[in-house]
């Protein structure tokens, strides 16, 4: 069975995202962006043994669209300039609620397996963190499997430390 870790980062200052050759963000634009997502999800996470399964339209609902945080400007796509079609990598911004706080979180962090290392990722987590950073919020949460140590580095590399 695989462990979830549970990570997070104080802000120390705001993150300016550096632009990426080739690459364009973009936001969540309408429904035919769940499919694109779906596509990139079942692409970037094809190796993974842990934690993925299949997902249909009805699951994105569930998980992005039917949740009181959900706003298409929190979900943030990287398309390549060339073919914008092409989504190479997502992430989106969340909120976990509990009785005593509610705190930001990055969910659901994808990148193309052959667009990795190219900086892809920590243009997706700077915008995101600089989101959070506008709100005024200086902390972020997140979770992922210890058996994704590739997720694992980057979000160490980029100050994440596990909870307790």
């Amino acid at each position: 069975m695989a462990t979830v870790r549970q990570l997070t980062k104080k802000l120390t200052s705001r993150p300016e995202p550096q632009q990426v050759g080739g690459i364009r963000l973009r936001h969540f634009a309408g429904n035919a962006d769940i499919a694109a997502w779906l596509e990139l999800r079942s692409r970037a996470f094809a190796r993974q043994q842990l934690g993925v399964g299949g997902w249909t339209a009805e699951d994105f609902e569930r998980e992005f669209l039917s949740k009181p945080w959900w706003r298409p400007e929190c979900m943030w796509f990287a398309e390549t300039v060339e073919d914008p079609s092409m989504i190479v990598g997502t992430v989106t911004l969340a909120r976990r609620q509990s009785a005593s706080n509610d705190k930001p979180v990055v969910h659901w962090l994808a990148v193309l397996p052959r667009f990795r290392g190219r900086g892809v990722g920590e243009l997706l987590m700077d915008t995101l963190e600089a989101a959070v950073w506008d709100t005024g919020e200086r902390q972020v949460w997140l979770e992922t499997h210890q058996a994704w140590a590739e997720a694992g580095r980057m979000y160490a590399k980029r100050g994440y430390v596990e909870v307790g």
